[in-house]
């Protein structure tokens, strides 16, 4: 396994990042362990960041991990109201923007939420890593 120093956040945020079909992505730099984003500046992207071996594209997670993330904090919420509040926003017909918009209304649970994420999108980054032969050690 090829060992590399990662920003883990910067990881997270690359996986967590949900694209439309035309939007930019991310690519991990195989020999710096940067993350770059390649929609901002252009101009200064290698120009063969799509072809060559030394960038490995970032796939974001697919909708459905993502929403056992949310399901998992729902279901570890203690106040019934909360956890019905963000029920009904996840069972909707568009639960991403639903749940993001019912939390705006439980500012209490913003901190909770935040932590949960991280730590279940740094273990999706860990597997992302060891799947791509990476060792990574986080900065």
């Amino acid at each position: 396994m090829n060992t590399l120093t990662i920003d883990l956040d910067d990881l997270i945020i690359a996986l967590a990042t949900r694209y439309e079909l035309d939007d930019p992505s991310h690519y991990l730099d195989l020999d710096t362990g940067e993350v770059i984003y390649a929609g901002e500046g252009l101009e200064a992207l290698p120009p063969d960041l799509a072809t060559h071996p030394r960038y490995r594209w970032i796939e974001s997670v697919q909708a459905e991990p993502a929403l056992h993330v949310i399901e998992a904090f729902i279901a570890q919420l203690t106040d019934p109201q909360a956890r019905a509040t963000l029920s009904a926003a996840f069972h909707s017909d568009e639960p991403f923007e639903a749940f993001k918009d019912a939390m705006q209304t439980l500012p209490a649970l913003r901190d909770e939420w935040f932590a949960h994420h991280h730590q279940a999108y740094s273990a999706m980054a860990q597997e992302w890593c060891r799947q791509q032969g990476i060792e990574a050690q986080w900065q």
